[in-house]
């Protein structure tokens, strides 16, 4: 097929070469044309003044018009926008702007579950060194669950690789609202990466998704705008949150098969939204989110009973992170 597109592209050439100039067939723009309209049975003559044609313009002669011809016929050929030829990746410019700055150890950070009407928030901190290459991360949103797992374990073990993950359930959620229970997520994640280290990448500077940093963040921080699709550390940040939120979920399914956990992990879907109105809300609903507010439903404090632990689906970090645990109030 290419081979047919190069011939091609030879007799397009050739064409041009031998192509003359071909008259306008404008006529001069200060002249007029006419033409008939037809208003229900009765034809009129109209008179239409040239200004508003715009010129055709002539046949391409030049060797760089008939590239770009055979390149888009190329790319008609192969099936291809051209504009989806090349994927942009979250990149490490951030990172090394910051590296040649003198700040060795960037971490990212991320959340997931901000949304969804039941299940916790979980965030995520993450510092891959400049010595490191994963190859694949992408904002956990534009890859499919398969391709986050596997970016997931590689992550979680890579040698060099720091990280920790923080969830705050939906009782927390109900009773300090879901942005102040994200902000928290965000900084005891950060806490534990910290702390859990062992003194080997301690960050020194802070790369947080999203317009504003939880408050009393450390001062070498910055949020940053969709950060989760240009920044490549935080981009890893969001596999890693969205894939213990996944795991969460998943285990909350086997407990409440009927509201169908496994497949929308707690969004408002048709189906979701469906289960709702048959069975009511179960204990890791959201009370506080519409529409389960505008329905009077209980307490938090009234289901936090029998959930399974969440602390079995936070990462193991191996020799980076420790297993240390943090108690947390209905997990």
């Amino acid at each position: 097929m290419a081979a047919s597109v190069l011939r091609r592209s030879s007799r397009l050439a050739a064409a041009a070469a031998r192509a003359e100039p071909v008259a306008s067939s404008l006529k001069p723009k200060n002249e007029s044309v006419c033409f008939s309209k037809k208003a229900g049975s009765v034809s009129k003559k109209v008179k239409e003044s040239n200004d508003f044609h715009e010129p055709i313009s002539s046949p391409p002669d030049s060797q760089e018009a008939v590239v770009s011809t055979v390149e888009s016929e190329l790319a008609r050929e192969l099936g291809l926008n051209r504009g989806k030829l090349l994927k942009k990746m979250p990149s490490r410019d951030m990172e090394a702007e910051l590296w040649d700055m003198g700040f060795q150890r960037v971490a990212g950070v991320d959340e997931a579950g901000r949304g969804p009407l039941a299940g916790p928030v979980v965030a995520a901190a993450c510092i891959i060194p400049s010595s490191v290459i994963i190859e694949g991360i992408d904002d956990s949103k534009k890859i499919n669950e398969a391709k986050r797992e596997e970016l997931y374990n590689v992550i979680t073990s890579t040698p060099g690789v720091s990280y920790a993950v923080h969830v705050v359930d939906a009782a927390i959620i109900d009773e300090i609202n879901i942005l102040q229970a994200t902000m928290q997520a965000m900084t005891a994640c950060v806490q534990k990466l910290s702390r859990e280290t062992k003194g080997l990448l301690v960050p020194d500077f802070i790369l947080v998704d999203g317009n504003r940093l939880p408050e009393n963040f450390p001062e070498n921080s910055r949020s940053v705008v969709k950060g989760d699709a240009i920044c490549h550390v935080i981009a890893a940040a969001s596999i890693l949150a969205k894939v213990t939120r996944d795991r969460i979920m998943l285990s909350y399914d086997l407990k409440w098969p009927e509201y169908g956990f496994k497949t929308h992990k707690g969004y408002g879907t048709s189906v979701h939204m469906s289960a709702l109105l048959k069975y009511g809300p179960c204990d890791i609903h959201r009370r506080s989110f519409a529409p389960l507010k505008d329905q009077g439903c209980c307490a938090a404090e009234e289901y936090t009973r029998e959930k399974p632990s969440d602390d079995q689906f936070l990462p193991d970090a191996g020799s980076n992170t420790s297993k240390r645990k943090t108690r947390r109030r209905g997990i």
